[in-house]
């Protein structure tokens, strides 16, 4: 079955813990972030263990690998909240085994808007960074001697932690921050949005590919024990070439969307169904040339919907005798998202969040007719298709 694509959304579809709210903002973690702090404790307490007993690196290292989460979500948070400033919709903050994700609404931005959202995370990195380095370096002055050490090698490696991750991710290429301030750059002087996300896409796709090209070249002169960090390399690699695709495929498609509307992606609807109508008495041709839904009407109003395969007698649904009335079959609509002909096709995909994937289509606040989530998605990629010939 096809399904509509999810807008603005660079998100691993996994599962993900309960969220909590932080400064207005939804935050969830995604349960790979579980590897992550995982890792990072495992590769700490090995750092801290050269120099403390196994007790207190293994608290040190507990310590460690929260902070990290917590500067991944001061760093995403940054994009948020300077997101919302801007007048963007924000849904949320994910955050997963690559990191976090910021997850925006951010149709109307401009190219100042995008680079003033693209560069704030790394700053705040930057700020993380010198914190914990200036806590490195104050420690032994402003602690009691017995915890200044430990206190002191953990700020220390947390500030070249955020050093490194804001100066990776001003690398300029997709789907990281270096990227969209590439983007929102090459934007400002050509004014094509959408050539300076491929630009910027092709840039992070050819970092992907360097990154597992080192983590192979790593394998091959380290052996064995650096298969962790080729490991590292490869799946960071593929995750940059995956989501920079992604990201392109979401701004296509809002390019074919921009300035569309409802009644410019739907067909005429059919003429609607008799709802005393018995089943034997059906067109059945008709039906089979139809769309996935049907409309039942009883006099001018409609009643429900009913789908192809019910009035066919296919599929895994109940088998109708002949005689059966149209309007037994019919699904009621009460439930049912709805839109109107002049609404944006944004507004149409937003309607099918949820488990929703029945729409109503109202005029003059008059249901005419609905439309499944895999009619829309031919429809989309039809206009797809003929945007690019």
């Amino acid at each position: 079955m096809a399904d509509l694509p999810r807008r603005y959304r660079l998100r691993m579809q996994t599962r993900t813990l309960p969220g909590r709210r932080l400064a207005g903002v939804e935050i969830r973690l995604d349960l790979s972030i579980l590897v992550l702090v995982a890792l990072v404790a495992w590769a700490f307490t090995g750092l801290f263990r050269a120099d403390h007993d196994l007790l207190v690196a293994l608290v040190m290292a507990g310590v460690g690998s929260v902070l990290v989460v917590l500067t991944t979500l001061a760093h995403e948070l940054g994009h948020a909240l300077e997101a919302r400033f801007r007048g963007m919709q924000v849904e949320g903050i994910t955050l997963l085994l690559f990191g976090g994700v910021t997850e925006l609404h951010a149709e109307d931005q401009s190219a100042r808007d995008e680079l003033a959202v693209a560069a704030v995370g790394p700053w705040i990195s930057l700020v993380c960074a010198a914190v914990f380095g200036l806590l490195s370096t104050f420690a032994d002055d402003a602690l009691p001697a017995a915890v200044a050490g430990p206190v002191a090698q953990v700020a220390g490696v947390l500030g070249w932690w955020n050093l490194i991750l804001a100066v990776f991710n001003l690398v300029p290429g997709a789907p990281l921050d270096g990227g969209r301030v590439l983007r929102a750059l090459l934007w400002m002087l050509t004014g094509d949005r959408l050539r300076a996300l491929r630009i910027s896409v092709r840039a992070g796709q050819l970092l992907g590919v360097v990154l597992i090209a080192v983590g192979v070249a790593t394998l091959v002169r380290g052996g064995p024990q650096a298969s962790l960090v080729t490991a590292a390399l490869a799946l960071s690699g593929v995750f940059l070439i995956r989501a920079a695709a992604t990201e392109l495929r979401q701004a296509e498609l809002n390019a074919v969307l921009e300035g569309r509307r409802v009644v410019d992606l739907l067909a005429l609807p059919p003429v609607p169904l008799p709802a005393e109508q018995p089943l034997a008495e059906l067109d059945r041709e008709r039906v089979v040339n139809g769309g996935d839904l049907h409309a039942v009407h009883q006099d001018t109003d409609l009643v429900g919907v009913v789908e192809r395969d019910a009035l066919l007698g296919a599929g895994e649904g109940p088998q109708w005798p002949p005689d059966a009335r149209l309007a037994e079959l019919a699904e009621p609509l009460d439930a049912v998202p709805e839109v109107t002909l002049t609404d944006d096709l944004h507004t149409l995909i937003d309607a099918f969040q949820g488990d929703h994937h029945v729409v109503r289509i109202v005029r003059e606040g008059r249901t005419i007719g609905a439309v499944t989530e895999r009619e829309i998605a031919r429809a989309i990629a039809r206009l797809r298709r003929d945007g690019k010939r």
